[in-house]
């Protein structure tokens, strides 16, 4: 029996209820105890009446408090339950079916489910009623359903984890239903665990399947509450190549949250706030960013909705590439329906940015597109680059860069040599063994093409074309599309990280049909996926792959190979066993399954992503629920037994009753007067022993009040120990000497450094304060951004704790320049030391954590920090400027960590502080050998180059400084 969220397990013991009166009439005819009344016994006899007295009545509160007491005793034994949802759906004696569906959904609530679902086997074991757990989206292809002892399903249950695709409820219910009918389970409660979505359309007809296997039972559906529901992400490329990203749901409340945007190597790239009206189910949003950045993202996922179904993965087909476009034909103006870059454009524009110099000078036109960062360069009949151009357009290929030129007119004389096959003279005309009289159509791609998978159109022709000369046809030269007759037509070669590609036909319609085919358009789409925007050398291995794409493709030319899958909770790991390879007909189609989860399937270096939802895909919420089943939430408050509370209530009455009747009697008064002078002597000692306490407890520290007395507290920091050096070193940006015991190496020490600082406010923002000696064994040394070491020569092991610091201090960010000064006979390779000083180089720091050396490479951020340098002079020319190496293939004991780019380590026997060192009016202290003042500058500039380095990191090493410093280097 039920009244709203109260129930009560045991209701006929309410009857209990009537006997109320009966007590009420017995406690009212029990008289009172009657009071007794001191008096001598002379007046025993006077008064004395002998008339029956009639007993007074009890007052009415201590009758209302005995009912009440009485009243709960009986409301407890009915034993009621608050919220006995739960309670109600595991009535019965038969097995406990959980129902969980586990499927990408479920991963955003999964502790919720599991915790529900812990609860219902707990209240299974007391009930002593075997368990079932049926997982909707099994891990394995077989399906095994077990009648388990709780304890046992408490295992089963720990085991479930979230997968990452939609739950197969068909094949769970004929499951269940053989286990039920195996075991001859009757009469079983089921409680269907749901994601809230009707995945396939198959909701309704397994809840009333599992309706019916409830019979003679119950069965109750789980729901997530408003606002919980959960949300799935679908990704693509707007038309103005922007990132779209579409938040789906089943409906409910509003909701607002972040969609955040991951590069390859986990790196956030940008993010941007969606909102969900009410009842909406779909919110569409744009990532705005620019073209490197968001051809860099690889990844969108709703923040905090960790579910696979809520992360979208992107490949290549989702990236832009900036794409320039020149040709060699004046009727681009007069005549632009027919212009070769009207076909190219209308082709490209749909997936990259176009880039179209208006300047007709080739050299310009050129310069503008790779000024601009094309990693796509398209030339319509343009036949001879030479000079200066063909070597910019080649040094941008060998970097990464697609050429991709198409035959006309003037290549049909040869061309030059910027072509993957040489050509034949005169291109191919009626006559010969190689004409024709009708036009050729396309053979089908093979399996080494880089178009393998597109079917091709017969009605695709070629009337006329440049033919390669088949001498020069070399394993180096790829086919990628043939002639019917076998005549290359698409031909490409790699060059360095790049390639160039030549279609042997027009960019028009002039010598066939192929460029107003739809074939044309995904040919272009798939050359100019090669393409790249990364930094050059930022990830040589990718771009290795993207070059060897169609040798990867024909060693898998059948099926798509997983390289990394998804999990339920939107990870990113090793494909499981149950993982297969896609077909190739099959990936524009196939779903994510058991067999094939959601993730990265191809090549390493350029995969096709497969998602749990598709671009077109919406969620369905679950249908209204049979007329059998009862409805619960994950939320839902747990069920309540009331009978403790009842009892304890009622226990309490009592005791208030027997207080009641004491105060009757008058017993509380000789009571408290028992008490009272007991309490006065109690309340003395214990005032006593507060105030002894107070006087004896010393001071505590308390987090308001600075620890030390004022007496013993500084007042300023100066006066702290090193405090001094402390406040000078952090006023301003200060470097650092070490001393070394050596007066004259000291004082050269310290007027280089200050020379190098006078010069460094003169010609940056960088304003540092005077140089402070460092006595490395006892002063702090984490205040230097850059510490100047001479070595000399009889230099001492340093102390164990000192190199602890030492350590440390290069670990986190700090610079050491160690500089033997003995030019000539310096480090001659990364690991020995074998000069003048060498050996004292050694006794510092042999058992520092040092990382392996290498000379300054040409691209390191230290030639370009603030002046372009190719070498690093100090007072002498010719020494190495060692620097930590940049390759991190040294064991983990050996490395360094390099806090923003910033070499932790400088050696060099160029002696810079000689060159730096300057007097009071700015003359120089020594002169410099052989350069003289122009040697000078150069180290001057070297040690701001340092400075700056240490202060900015990578900073120069961005791309964006690309472009400034080729124009400053003249390339």
């Amino acid at each position: 029996m039920s009244f709203g969220a109260l129930a009560f397990l045991n209701p006929w013991l309410l009857a209990g209820l009537a006997t109320l009166p009966l007590i009420y009439w017995l406690l009212k005819t029990v008289p009172p105890r009657p009071k007794q009344v001191e008096f001598p016994a002379t007046r025993i006899l006077v008064g004395l009446e002998n008339e029956e007295k009639t007993p007074a009545k009890t007052p009415w509160w201590l009758l209302l408090i005995r009912l009440l007491a009485a009243a709960l005793v009986i409301l407890a034994l009915a034993e009621p339950v608050l919220n006995p949802t739960r309670d109600r759906a595991l009535t019965g004696t038969g097995p406990v079916v959980l129902v969980i569906d586990n499927g990408w959904a479920a991963a955003s609530g999964w502790t919720r489910r599991t915790g529900l679902a812990e609860q219902v086997i707990a209240d299974a074991q007391r009930q002593n009623r075997p368990v079932i757990v049926a997982e909707t989206a099994p891990e394995t292809k077989s399906r095994t359903l077990k009648l388990e002892a709780p304890s046992d399903a408490r295992a089963t249950l720990a085991a479930l984890q979230p997968r990452p695709y939609a739950p197969d409820r068909k094949a769970t219910l004929a499951a269940l239903t053989e286990t039920l009918a195996t075991t001859k389970a009757a009469g079983p409660s089921i409680l269907w665990l749901t994601d809230g979505i009707d995945h396939k359309e198959e909701a309704a007809a397994f809840a009333s399947g599992l309706e019916t296997a409830a019979s003679g039972g119950t069965f109750a559906v789980v729901e997530e509450s408003s606002g919980e529901e959960p949300l799935g992400l679908t990704a693509g490329v707007g038309p103005d190549g922007k990132l779209i990203a579409t938040v789906l749901r089943t409906g409910g409340s509003s909701r607002a949250g972040r969609i955040d945007a991951f590069s390859a190597r986990g790196q956030r790239l940008g993010e941007t706030p969606f909102t969900l009206s009410a009842g909406a189910t779909a919110a569409e949003v744009t990532f705005d960013l620019p073209l490197e950045l968001r051809n860099q993202v690889t990844r969108l996922e709703i923040a905090s909705e960790h579910s696979a179904g809520a992360v979208s993965l992107l490949d290549g087909r989702s990236q832009w590439q900036r794409v320039g476009m020149i040709s060699g034909e004046s009727q681009e103006q007069s005549q632009p329906l027919l212009a070769p870059l009207y076909y190219l454009e209308k082709a490209v524009q749909p997936y990259a940015e176009i880039i179209r110099p208006k300047d007709h000078n080739l050299a310009q036109g050129i310069d503008t597109v790779l000024k601009q960062k094309a990693s796509v360069l398209m030339l319509a009949d343009i036949g001879t680059l030479s000079g200066d151009v063909k070597e910019r357009v080649k040094s941008w290929v060998e970097k990464g860069g697609v050429l991709v030129r198409f035959a006309g007119p003037r290549l049909e004389s040869g061309g030059d040599d910027l072509l993957p096959v040489a050509l034949r003279v005169g291109g191919r005309t009626l006559g010969g063994a190689l004409s024709w009289s009708s036009p050729q159509p396309l053979a089908d791609f093979d399996n080494t093409s880089l178009f393998t998978g597109i079917p091709v159109p017969k009605d695709v022709t070629v009337s006329r074309q440049v033919l390669a000369d088949p001498a020069q046809l070399t394993p180096s030269v790829k086919v990628w599309a043939r002639l019917a007759d076998g005549t290359p037509l698409v031909t490409a070669t790699t060059l360095g990280a790049g390639q160039v590609v030549l279609f042997h036909v027009t960019a028009n319609s002039d010598w066939s049909n192929l460029p107003i085919s739809g074939l044309f358009v995904d040919m272009l789409r798939r050359i100019t996926a090669l393409g790249s925007l990364a930094p050059v050398g930022a990830n040589e291995d990718t771009a290795a792959d993207k070059a060897a794409t169609s040798e990867t493709a024909a060693a898998s030319p059948d099926a798509f190979a997983p390289v990394q899958t998804l999990d339920g909770f939107g990870i990113l790991r090793p494909p499981p066993p149950t993982a297969e390879g896609i077909p190739a007909e099959k990936l524009a189609t196939v779903e994510a399954s058991l067999v094939h989860p959601p993730g990265y399937y191809g090549a390493q270096g350029s995969p096709r992503a497969l998602n749990v939802l598709g671009p077109k895909a919406t969620l369905a919420p679950l249908p209204a629920r049979p007329t059998g089943a009862s409805r619960m939430l994950y939320e839902s408050q747990p069920s309540t037994p009331l009978a403790p509370a009842l009892l304890t209530g009622s226990l309490a009455l009592i005791f208030a009753d027997i207080i009641a009747v004491l105060a009757l009697l008058g017993a509380l008064g000789w009571i408290a007067s028992w008490l009272k002078p007991r309490a006065r002597t109690a309340a003395g000692a214990l005032l006593v022993a507060l105030v002894s306490g107070a006087l004896l407890t010393p001071n505590i520290a308390k987090a308001q009040t600075p620890a030390g007395s004022p007496s013993t507290r500084p007042e300023n920091i100066a006066d702290m120990p090193g405090g001094t050096t402390a406040q000078k070193a952090t006023e301003n940006v200060t470097l650092g000497y070490v001393l070394t015991g050596d007066p004259g190496a000291d004082a050269t020490s310290k007027a280089g450094l200050s020379g190098l600082s006078r010069i460094l406010a003169v010609r940056t923002a960088v304003e540092p304060g005077e140089p402070i000696a460092v006595d490395i064994v006892k002063d702090e040394i984490a205040f230097f951004p850059v510490l100047y070491w001479p070595v000399i020569e009889g230099a001492k092991p340093l102390p164990q704790p000192t190199l602890a610091k030492i350590d440390a201090y290069m670990k986190q960010g700090g610079m050491i320049i160690f500089d033997t000064r003995d030019f000539g006979t310096g480090m001659p390779s990364g690991s020995t030391m074998e000069s003048r000083n060498g050996m004292a180089l050694k006794r510092l720091v042999g058992a520092l954590d040092v990382p392996r050396l290498e000379p300054v490479p040409e691209d390191h951020v230290l030639t370009k920090s603030f002046y372009l340098l190719r070498s690093f002079p100090g007072r002498w020319e010719g020494g190495q400027l060692w620097v930590e190496a940049s390759d991190e293939g040294d064991g983990e004991s050996r490395k360094a960590r390099r806090a923003d780019g910033v070499t932790s380590i400088m050696i060099t026997s160029n002696d810079f502080a000689s060159a730096w060192a300057l007097d009071s009016s700015g003359r120089p202290l020594y002169p410099v050998v052989p350069g003289g003042e122009s040697q000078r500058e150069m180290s001057l500039r070297t040690g701001i180059n340092i400075v700056m380095h240490a202060l900015t990191g990578n900073y120069k090493a961005d791309q964006v400084h690309v472009p400034a410093l080729l124009e400053r280097l003249g390339q």
